[in-house]
């Protein structure tokens, strides 16, 4: 026959302990569970931005953006709300608002910096560099290519270190410095095809278009832009498609072929006026 020992009973300033900590527990745990959600709501408002900024839908981009950025703030999410403000500084350099752009790369750089997450660091460094460059403050420039460099080497980032080396060789152009220009361009492409990285892609091949367009070697820029346009439409990146039709069409025009020059022309105004660009 089985028998069965009685309880005990709790006495009561024991349960009340035990009834606190069971709702201390579904408190921890609902509010782990908003954190988590809002943490994944923000990385996919983040991630939907992207979209919309590739397809040039700019102004769709900054609400998604804003969006992240307030989720992330709401439960302290630094990673997440260094990642918002970073895509905020793209839109403004796409603005042309390089003081603001600079702002968001800065705030961006504090917080990675503050969870040690070099790998974001070195893209707001980057970002930060690119700034200065379009402002032409070349030095400076230079020693935030470098600084995000060494820390894209350190995270093992192939991808960002392709990205700041096609941007060292956009500085060494800008400094009319065309062979080291040249080396940057073509080591950046290497790494950008091997990865796979279709937009890096098209944008070192049309940087070596330019600067054969520069030297007058305009068979060899022809051949840079048409690869920098393939690369894009893999990539579905229209604002890039448009400039290298365009950069086509201007070399076709100094070629002495207006018919095709005026074809590649018109092809990249009508995806400009699709993404809503005069």
């Amino acid at each position: 026959m089985l028998t069965f020992k009685s309880q005990k009973r709790v006495a009561g300033g024991a349960q009340k302990a035990l009834f606190i900590f069971l709702l201390l527990l579904t408190a921890c745990s609902t509010r782990s569970y908003v954190v988590s959600d809002r943490h994944n709501a923000a990385k996919s408002l983040n991630l939907r931005g992207n979209e919309s900024y590739f397809r040039g839908d700019y102004a769709a981009a900054a609400k998604l953006y804003d969006r992240a950025l307030t989720l992330a703030m709401e439960i302290d999410d630094r990673a997440g709300m260094a990642e918002s403000l970073n895509n905020l500084g793209q839109l403004y350099v796409e603005a042309g608002e390089f003081p603001s752009a600079q702002e968001k790369f800065l705030k961006a750089g504090l917080l990675n910096g503050e969870i040690k997450n070099n790998k974001g660091l070195a893209v707001n460094l980057n970002n930060s560099g690119n700034v200065l460059r379009l402002q032409g403050n070349y030095e400076a420039a230079a020693a935030e290519f470098e600084k995000a460099l060494g820390l894209a080497r350190e995270a093992g980032d192939k991808s960002g270190y392709a990205v700041i080396t096609n941007n060292l060789g956009l500085l060494a152009l800008d400094q009319a410095e065309a062979a080291r220009a040249r080396k940057y361009f073509e080591e950046a492409l290497s790494s950008a095809k091997r990865l796979k990285q279709h937009r890096l892609a098209a944008a070192c091949l049309q940087n070596l278009g330019s600067l054969a367009e520069r030297e007058g070697k305009l068979d060899e820029a022809i051949a840079g832009f048409s690869g920098s346009v393939e690369e894009d439409r893999l990539a579905e990146y229209s604002p890039g498609l448009a400039k290298g039709l365009e950069g086509l069409g201007r070399l076709f025009d100094k070629k002495g072929d207006p018919v095709l020059s005026r074809e590649y022309f018109k092809r990249a105004q009508f995806i400009r006026k699709s993404l809503g660009f005069k």
